[in-house]
């Protein structure tokens, strides 16, 4: 009996039916009927509690299923009057009918049903269960129902409790753990598949949202769970295999070290099914991708078992032989019109991204020997497969076992070289792949030592003679080898290269021709002036190419032929290219009118290449910039288009590359990504006319401002955008600068509106990547600023967001410290490092050219700041110590005698850190001394006379000069010249201090340290102190040195001679001779300055 109305039950009923009905336009006007009249909010209630009868008690199975499904489609909707994104229809509507829908969904749920019904059921039951359609203490008789559930003779039961604990594990918390335990032991024991798998899916879910602190309740059920497995394997169920197994990365990346008692066992399961050939694909592969998640999340404990590396060598190995099956010629790899990996090989794809993630976790200590134990056999085999397999191998793991590989290059060469000449033609386009990916690898290296060797080989298969795919790839890997390349390592092959690869410009596959013409460009780029030779030759081909209709089919072709003359033009400068640029232009800007359709690659190819030539050409470029701009402002300036979906469409969106779709607490969101990527290549390019143009560039200079740059900064939902409009802002102030003056009323305006925005946006950026960018605008910009064009509110709200910021990096840094526990491995993430400490040193920066624009004004602003400067300069984390101390040298250096006012915060500090094991923080402490006693003032006599004593200490170890020592040394060095020459008076037996600091000298290393010390050397010369006289020797040759080794330059280097000149000529000139010539090495520079 329906508890709805009469009449709103038989419309309803109808309404079901021909939702459900094969005609189309039927079935059209009950989707329009239902969502204007029945989803609205007053009747969407009625609508749900109707579904949820049908659902339970409608007249057959197909009807139930289909309102099951229907009400969960209506559930999760977003209601017609929406007021977050995140709303859900179920949890707008009113309390009475959702206790209405819950009685009927659990009773239906615990009723007889078929599998199917209950299963539809389970999962619309999932969603009322959720917080906001259920808040806690709502419905009390659900999870006893499904425990009970769970217990039942029908596995349909077992199997639909453990999905809704799966879908909504947030219904079983940390009160119910002892309760639970038992339930889901007894679901990997059940003898059903179904509901092992299911019972496997929803522990995973539950203990992700269990805390840390009780997974130790759940340790002893694992066993059981991995038990479950070669069941499966028995029973033939390949797929519920590959399910559990997927349901296990899951908890394995959320707590590897549980299964450390097992992974021996674990290891040994997982490669009998991933070398099992006779196993589903997708198995095998999700037993794979257990092993190299373990590899990923818990490295040590991969390195210390000896079976890993052994098995997941031989697995990769074996996967890699899995290509052209039944084609042993490769004949239909070798016809593909396209030159993309074959999509058909899974399992050799796989082999090589896991070995790769393996490699790159485990390095070359612990893999290369297991790896290379085949690797040298397999390239001798008999077998072509095996072969090519060895080759992918090693380009899988060339990157991460470069620590080992890099010193095995030629080895290595001699290895693979000849099969770049194999009978098989899979085998050469695999050398070919070893080649260029080692030349990546091994960059610089490489290209040093075996340029002789590498591009004659690859050279020769950019003939007819090869295969079009190894043509292509020989071409490709010359891509890399070049681009890492000096020109004088390539200039001596250019003219074979150039040759062939003109050859295959005439190739009937596309795909070869396009290869050529990137090759071509970045050979020109690499090779710079030197490929002026062969400019006469190339540019007239490529703009009569680009004169031919090559019709749609050729489009990209074109738009390669477009990068390669400009990347040409670009390479050998404007005076060679000038006389064929206006024919060039006039070209482009036809192409440009023609290519209207918005797919047309040209268009993108287009835009880069008048940012090539407006280099090229500089001012000159300015007559075309208004035909150029209007098309890339209008990418510029594309809006965020977002879409919210329903969840049928979310795998329609999920499949087009254009667009990226985001889970919001359920809710499925549409992110146009490629016109906001797009939108980034505009931008990139606006900054590129900005700064070659200067001054020139302004009258765009407001537009781009108030409707790219500054909005682009609230693009949330694409990192590169805000990144992107960072950096032109602060181009775009430069340009305003070049135009009107660095105080001018236009530059402060702008200077406003970039410091409001960046300053509120720092505070609110979760990306530490884009807060990189963010302050490396806000340097620039304050760089070229007039002295003291920043505002006490400016200075105030800059202040509030290091400080926020310098707390966030932190805590990040403070939680990475303690990642190691029982349950997870400490996994060094050297990007979240590296980029912490990116930011700190972009804090220090920024810090530094606030202090350098404003100085002692600043002082007053960064109260806010101190609380954290004095735990960062406490802190025993060394990169988070140094950022503190430079703020530091800057307070002292830039707030002059003012800085007094903090010298509580920092001085003991200072002092006691002058001895510290780390050289780093030796050196900023003895140059803080310095800047002390430079700008501070007599209130720092005491800190600076008390570090004398520690500085000279260090000064003298025996490793002080060591590589890694070299620098605090000399810090410390030129630290003591400036106390003594500030604090003269009050320095206790000041001669013999000078006559200790001068056996100290010379310092050659740090530039920044060196020239105050040889001014005070150069005043004791010419006031003829008497340590002087006592230290001839000593004196002349680290004026030498210092000369050697241009630690000094310019009018220091001058005052250095002059004074080096006058105490020589007060010896006899024999000794002087003597002196000037003791070190052979130094001739050169001895004749340069004293001949």
């Amino acid at each position: 009996m329906s508890v709805i109305p009469q009449d709103a039950h038989e419309a309803l009923i109808q309404l079901l039916q021909n939702l459900s009905s094969s005609d189309n336009n039927i079935r059209s006007q009950a989707e329009k009927v239902l969502d204007q009249d029945w989803s609205v909010k007053t009747n969407v209630e009625i609508l749900l509690v109707f579904l949820a009868e049908q659902a339970t008690q409608g007249i057959n199975d197909t009807i139930r299923q289909f309102a099951s499904v229907l009400f969960r489609r209506i559930a999760i909707k977003s209601p017609k009057e929406l007021s977050s994104v995140t709303d859900r229809t179920i949890g707008v509507i009113s309390e009475p009918a959702k206790q209405q829908i819950r009685s009927i969904l659990l009773n239906g749920f615990t009723s007889q049903q078929s599998n199917q019904v209950r299963h539809k059921l389970s999962d619309a039951i999932s969603e009322v269960s959720k917080e906001d359609a259920s808040p806690s203490g709502t419905w009390n008789e659900l999870i006893p129902a499904l425990f009970e559930a769970t217990k039942a003779q029908d596995p349909s039961f077992r199997e639909s409790a453990f999905r809704v604990f799966s879908s909504s594990p947030e219904l079983i918390d940390k009160t119910y753990i002892n309760d639970v335990l038992p339930i889901y032991n007894a679901g990997f024991d059940d003898s059903n598949d179904d509901v092992r798998i299911a019972a496997c899916t929803a522990f995973v879910a539950f203990f992700r949202e269990l805390p840390k602190s009780h997974w130790q309740t759940l340790s002893p059920l694992l066993p059981n769970l991995l038990n479950s497995l070669p069941r499966f394997l028995q029973n033939g169920q390949d797929q519920a295999l590959a399910s559990v197994l997927e349901a296990l990365i899951d908890l394995v990346e959320l707590a590897p070290k549980m299964f450390k008692e097992m992974f021996p066992t674990i290891i040994e399961f997982c490669a009998a099914v991933s070398k099992n050939k006779e196993l589903e694909s997708n198995t095998r592969m999700a037993s794979l991708e257990l092993l190299t998640t373990f590899a990923e999340v818990s490295p040590t404990m991969c390195k210390s078992t000896p079976s890993y590396t052994k098995e997941v060598v031989l697995i990769t190995l074996s996967m890699l032989t899995e290509v052209c099956i039944d084609d042993d010629d490769a004949a239909e790899w070798n016809n593909k019109d396209d030159s993309e990996d074959d999509d058909d090989e899974p399992e050799y794809d796989a082999a090589r991204q896991a070995l790769d993630r393996v490699a790159l976790r485990l390095n070359g200590q612990a893999l290369a020997a297991p790896l290379f134990q085949f690797l040298p056999s397999m390239v001798q085999s008999s077998n072509w497969r095996e072969r090519q397999a060895a080759l992918m191998a090693l380009s899988s793991a060339a990157e991460g076992c470069s620590d080992v590989l890099m010193n095995e290059i030629f080895k290595i060469l001699d290895m693979i070289l000849p099969l770049l000449n194999d009978d098989h033609a899979r085998v050469q386009y695999a050398c070919c792949n070893a080649l260029g990916q080692i030349s990546t690898d091994f960059a610089d290296l490489i290209q040093k030592t075996a340029g002789n060797r590498i591009l004659p080989a690859l050279i020769s298969k950019l003939t007819n003679k090869s295969v079009p795919r190894v043509q292509a790839h020989a071409a490709a890997a010359l891509v890399n080898f070049s681009e890492a390349a000096q020109k004088d390592v390539l200039e001596p092959y250019l003219d074979d290269l150039l040759n062939n690869l003109l050859t295959l410009l005439q190739s009937p596959k596309r795909y070869v021709q396009e290869q050529v013409l990137t090759t071509i460009a970045i050979i020109a780029d690499a090779a710079k002036k030197t490929f002026i030779k062969y400019y006469d030759t190339l540019m007239p081909l490529l703009t009569n190419v680009l004169k031919t209709d090559m019709g749609d089919q050729n489009r990209l072709l074109k738009a390669k032929c477009i990068e390669c003359s400009t990347l040409i033009a670009l390479a050998v400068g404007k005076e060679k290219f000038a006389p064929h640029a206006q024919d060039v232009i006039q070209l482009f800007a036809h192409i440009q009118e023609t290519a209207t359709q918005d797919d047309d690659p040209v268009k993108n190819y287009l835009e880069q290449a008048w940012g090539r030539i407006c280099r090229v050409l500089g001012s000159e470029f300015l007559p075309i910039l208004p035909s150029v701009l209007p098309p890339l402002m209008k990418t510029a300036k594309a809006t965020q288009d977002v879409s919210l979906l329903e969840e049928e469409e979310a795998e329609e969106y999920n499949s087009n590359e254009e667009w990226d779709v985001i889970n919001l607490a359920g809710k499925w969101i549409a992110v146009h990504t490629a016109a906001l990527d797009d939108k980034v290549s505009a931008m990139d390019l606006l900054r590129t006319y900005a700064v070659h143009l200067k001054g020139d560039f302004y009258p765009w200079v407001k537009e781009i401002v108030e409707e790219i740059a500054i909005p682009g900064l609230d693009f949330y939902l694409h990192d590169g955008v805000r990144g992107s409009a960072a950096l032109t802002l602060a181009s775009l102030l430069r340009c305003t600068i070049a135009a009107t003056g660095n105080n001018s009323q236009d530059t402060l305006i702008l200077w406003s509106k970039i410091c409001n925005k960046l300053t509120q946006t720092l505070n609110q950026e979760p990306v530490p990547e884009l807060l990189v960018a963010y302050y490396a605008a806000l340097i620039e910009s304050i760089t070229v600023l007039g002295p003291n064009t920043i505002s006490g509110t400016q200075l105030q709200e800059l202040a509030k967001a290091m400080n926020a910021n310098m707390i966030e990096i932190y805590e990040r840094i403070k939680a990475r410290d303690n990642e190691d526990d029982e349950y997870t491995e400490d996994v060094e993430e050297d990007e979240e490092e590296y980029t912490d400490e990116e930011l700190l040193d972009e804090i220090n920066k920024a810090f530094s050219v606030i202090f350098k624009n404003v100085k002692a004004n600043f002082l007053e602003n960064i109260q806010v700041l101190i609380p954290t400067l004095s735990l960062f300069i406490a802190e025993e984390n060394t990169i988070v110590k140094l950022c503190g101390l430079c703020m530091v040298c800057d307070i002292l250096e830039h707030g002059g005698q003012n800085s007094i006012m903090y010298k509580e915060v920092y001085l003991n500090v200072i002092a006691s850190n002058l001895t510290s094991s780390h050289a780093g923080v030796r050196q900023v402490c003895s140059y803080a001394v310095g800047v002390a006693a430079q700008y501070g003032g007599d209130e720092y006599a005491e800190l600076c006379l008390a570090c004398l004593e520690p500085m000279f200490k260090m000064a003298s170890v025996p490793d002080a000069r060591a590589d890694e020592n070299v620098h605090a040394t000399e810090n410390s060095v030129s630290a003591i010249a400036k106390v003594c020459h500030r604090f003269s008076s009050s320095v206790p037996n000041l001669d013999a201090i000078i006559e200790q600091w001068i056996t100290l000298l010379p310092i050659v290393q740090d530039e920044s340290a060196a020239p105050f010390a040889y001014i005070f050397l150069c005043e004791l010369i010419d006031n003829h102190h008497s340590s002087i006289a006592k230290n001839i020797p000593k004196v002349v040759d680290s004026v030498v040195q210092a000369l050697a080794n241009a630690s000094i330059s310019g009018k220091t280097a001058d005052r250095a001679v002059n004074s080096t000149r006058q105490l020589l000529s007060s010896i006899p000139h024999q000794e002087a001779v003597a002196l000037l010539q003791k070190n052979q090495s130094d001739i050169d520079i001895v004749q340069k300055y004293f001949s």
